[in-house]
């Protein structure tokens, strides 16, 4: 698999407690909101990335430089590259994304 691209789409949906917003996909799928990760994910085998989040502190943390090691579709095995873990294994799971601070609770 490696050298092969895997794009990961995500799964907006509009979480709206008491009104009745319906938004397309597509709109939701174009929004680029300040410290929200993009719409699309692409990832390759072999390629070092950066971790957004922090997952294990202090062994996984934000900015940690990750070598994916299997592209799977609910998670992506790695290995850290640096830091005190480097060369453990972790398995990064998706996450879901909840904003709150928008006019409607937004998940992606």
């Amino acid at each position: 698999m490696e050298g092969c691209i895997i794009e990961y789409l995500t799964v907006d949906t509009v979480m709206a407690i008491t009104s009745n917003i319906t938004c397309p996909v597509e709109f939701l799928n174009s929004l680029e909101l300040s410290g929200v990760p993009s719409d699309k994910l692409r990832l390759n085998v072999g390629v070092p990335e950066l971790l957004t989040r922090n997952l294990d502190v202090p062994r996984l943390r934000n900015d940690a430089r990750l070598q994916i090691t299997y592209l799977g579709q609910n998670f992506v095995p790695a290995t850290v590259m640096a830091l005190k873990a480097r060369g453990e294994s972790f398995l990064i799971p998706r996450i879901p994304i909840t904003l709150k601070n928008l006019p409607s609770q937004f998940k992606r």
